[in-house]
């Protein structure tokens, strides 16, 4: 017998596809790997379809314009896509690297100001141990 008239449903929250697709999309470029992978793969992608579209589909391609128009479209774009990818790849890396350098810029004044204080400790250390 089934009992499910008597178990409540949750209802279902639509997602936003709009804002699944910004969250992945942010996803995607905050973080390397990924970004890196979808470089990768678009580019990939550009050099098959500059291919296909100059050698298997080049004669049709050719016998209608419109199709020839929309397709070196497509293929402008995805190109035009992979360039500004590897721009903002490129800012990003450097922009990480200038925070790691100065991070690290950081600990070494520490380092060098408490060998200091070390060093001046030591050095009261052996003027009192001399004036004995």
């Amino acid at each position: 017998m089934c009992f499910s008239f008597l178990v409540e449903e949750e209802p279902e929250e639509k997602v936003n596809p709009v804002a699944m697709g910004i969250a992945t999309g942010w996803l995607i470029l905050r973080h390397r790997p990924y970004r890196r992978n979808l470089l990768f793969f678009a580019t990939l992608t550009t050099l098959v379809l500059v291919f296909v579209g100059a050698v298997p589909l080049g004669r049709v391609l050719m016998t209608a314009p419109i199709w020839f128009a929309a397709y070196w479209i497509v293929v402008f774009l995805l190109a035009a896509f992979v360039l500004l990818l590897a721009i903002y790849d490129l800012i990003r890396i450097r922009k990480e690297h200038r925070k790691r350098v100065s991070t690290l810029e950081e600990e070494l004044a520490e380092a060098a100001n408490e060998a200091r204080r070390i060093a001046k400790e030591e050095l009261e250390k052996d003027r009192e141990s001399k004036g004995d």
